[in-house]
């Protein structure tokens, strides 16, 4: 079985969080219980967080890790130097600040292949034209954009914002389309507006990562099953892109949301064509590495 993790963060920096409110305390405590997580335990040391993760890779047989963020671009370049031969990196910063389009065309050309975004992060919305610049950069590379929508963060997170909904970006997609957009965690609880989006623009995708908890919050029942069936019905699974969100240690990947998309996948009825296409091939082809 090939395998790209499209969607993983480097954990330099990493802080341990204390939680004073005792709701927001037990969801989290929750969350790790019914996963069968163990804490995050913070690690400094940048070579040995990279070294631990250069072995995850050897020993989970992925064939590339795509790191979204670094805490930083240079921590990012530093990184995929490091190991070129497992590691990608995106670009990380605000669209919005100054100098951005500049900052994204020098971490291009210095060797990241995307660029990620938190869309309740920035504070102007994603299609002002004021963000025009850095599209255009992008689109003349030709480099996937990976945009986090829909609510963000653990329990006690970010539930509205003027770019929560992903389709703020339904004109900037028409008018850039070799931007390829990467719409994560199944669009995390926007599922109709992402649906929605990608039908309507062929350069959006959306990629599967993370324990994708927010179904426990829609006002109709769904499930891994439902999420990857409707996105095959809509858009195929050509623009359907594995990842897990993993992070820290000692979890390191996260096979059991491996296993849980995997399972999902076949139950659905996932030809094996179609499996390889959505855990390697389709981000392979993104970045150039396969034809």
């Amino acid at each position: 079985m090939r395998l790209i993790d499209s969607h993983v963060h480097f954990p330099v920096g990493l802080v341990a969080e204390s939680e004073d409110d005792p709701w927001l305390k037990k969801e989290k405590e929750r969350w790790l219980q019914a996963w069968n997580f163990p804490k995050p335990v913070p690690i400094d040391d940048f070579d040995e967080l990279s070294m631990l993760w250069y072995k995850e890779a050897e020993d989970q047989n992925i064939d590339k890790i795509v790191f979204v963020t670094a805490k930083g671009n240079e921590n990012m370049l530093k990184l995929v130097l490091s190991h070129p031969d497992r590691f990608i990196g995106y670009a990380h910063h605000d669209p919005s600040a100054k100098d951005a389009a500049q900052e994204l065309e020098d971490c291009i050309k210095k060797g990241l292949k995307g660029y990620k975004i938190l869309g309740p992060k920035v504070s102007i919305p994603l299609n002002d034209r004021s963000l025009y610049p850095v599209w255009e950069v992008a689109n003349a590379y030709e480099i996937p954009v990976l945009i986090h929508f829909g609510i963000m963060g653990a329990a006690g997170g970010i539930a509205h914002h003027v770019n929560i909904n992903p389709l703020i970006i339904h004109d900037v997609a028409k008018q850039f389309k070799k931007i390829k957009f990467i719409i994560p965690h199944f669009g995390c609880g926007y599922l109709f507006e992402t649906l929605n989006l990608s039908w309507a623009c062929p350069n959006v995708y959306v990629d599967t990562s993370g324990s994708n908890q927010w179904m426990r919050w829609m006002p109709y029942e769904v499930n891994l099953q439902t999420l990857f069936r409707k996105y095959r019905e809509t858009i195929g699974a050509e623009r359907i892109i594995f990842g897990t969100d993993s992070s820290w240690f000692p979890r390191g990947f996260c096979k059991p949301y491996l296993d849980e998309q995997l399972r999902s996948m076949v139950y659905v009825g996932y030809s094996e064509d179609e499996i390889d296409r959505v855990l390697y091939k389709n981000i392979a082809v993104l970045l150039g590495l396969v034809g």
